[in-house]
């Protein structure tokens, strides 16, 4: 772990201004939830009878994690599109959020077009691009992010400037009920534990650090529940694409069905694989118990784990703990493997591939 600690390295990889970005996430989420409460909503944008949000990785993780914290609580329909195409059901009772990071996504912008041949009541994010253009175009309600704060230019390590807004959205329109002080006590405990957090802090004081070491070399397997759930997705894209490290996560209690049978062959594999439990207080009785008994059996199988608890009486403090902590790891891990945070040279082959 020596490498994380040293300063040249440190320098050299600060240069991405990935570090700089995810120390940000407070400042990202505060900034576009205050632009967002500002806004003025069409008199129609009410009385939604389902929600559709189109994005593509990471332009569609804040609003897939803003859906698993408050899942008990949405009252309707609420499908997240990874697509070209809408489902059938989008008509003009629906809201539908058209969000790309660049505003030039192609599926996205195929289902931004079919939004509105559908008439249903749409609501644009993207910091440019077409989509912004069109949104202007047709009079359609849009947030322009402000990338500010993320000099990375990365869309995983902005979220931030999108869960602010999808937040603040679905705050307004009724769908949630989240407020501006719950917003505020988060960002400010979230700029404490960055401090704990940053390359300054040394591996033997930052735990970030320390879980990063322990996936060196191996083969992650991220487990999580409920309100967690979309954590897990959101730290295997941007270990994927930062670390360039292969990484696989599952749900409790869906695993419980089929993995736990799995984990033998091949033993090449096997050897390498480390489970992280994504685990909290504000799980059921059941769950709690379901995690327990899993690690007995990864225990029995003399497989690799390691048990993460927050402890809070808040599912949206919880998960946005777990969101930065995760956000330093991945990039901790891509000093680890030596690789470019922002260069995604395969992502970038496919696209001029596909486009010929």
């Amino acid at each position: 772990m020596k490498i994380l600690d040293d300063l040249k390295t440190i320098q050299a990889y600060s240069k991405s201004k990935v570090s700089d970005t995810i120390s940000f996430l407070p400042d990202q989420i505060s900034q576009s939830w205050q632009d967002i409460s500002k806004f003025k909503w069409p008199k129609n944008y009410s009385h939604f009878q389902n929600i559709v949000v189109c994005g593509m990785g990471g332009s569609n993780l804040a609003t897939e994690l803003a859906r698993s914290i408050y899942s008990r609580d949405i009252k309707i329909p609420f499908v997240l599109v990874r697509d070209y195409h809408l489902p059938q059901f989008v008509n003009s009772q629906t809201l539908a959020i058209i969000s790309s990071y660049s505003g030039n996504t192609e599926e996205t912008l195929s289902c931004f077009k079919e939004a509105r041949e559908k008439k249903a009541k749409i609501f644009c994010l993207a910091s440019g691009g077409k989509l912004i253009t069109g949104a202007k175009k047709h009079n359609i309600p849009y947030y322009q992010i402000n990338k500010k704060y993320n000099p990375s230019h990365q869309p995983r390590y902005g979220l931030g400037l999108q869960l602010g807004a999808i937040l603040s959205l679905l705050n307004r329109v009724k769908i949630i009920k989240v407020s501006s002080k719950e917003i505020e006590q988060s960002c400010e405990y979230l700029s404490i534990l960055n401090q704990s957090l940053t390359a300054k802090v040394d591996s033997a004081n930052n735990f970030a650090k320390k879980l990063a070491a322990e996936f060196e070399g191996q083969l992650p397997i991220l487990v999580a529940a409920d309100f967690l759930s979309a954590n897990v997705h959101i730290l295997a894209n941007q270990i994927n694409e930062s670390a360039k490290n292969i990484i696989q996560y599952y749900k409790i209690p869906e695993l419980n069905h089929h993995l736990l049978e799995g984990l033998k062959m091949p033993t090449a594999i096997s050897s390498k694989i480390k489970f992280l439990f994504l685990n909290s207080n504000l799980y059921s009785a059941i769950i709690s118990r379901r995690f327990y008994v899993t690690e007995k059996v990864l225990k029995n199988q003399k497989i690799k784990f390691i048990d993460y608890s927050v402890s809070s009486d808040s599912k949206l403090l919880t998960a946005l703990e777990v969101l930065l902590l995760g956000s330093w790891v991945s990039y901790y891990l891509t000093i680890l493997n030596q690789q470019n945070p922002t260069s995604i040279p395969w992502v970038n082959f496919f696209k001029k591939e596909l486009a010929k």
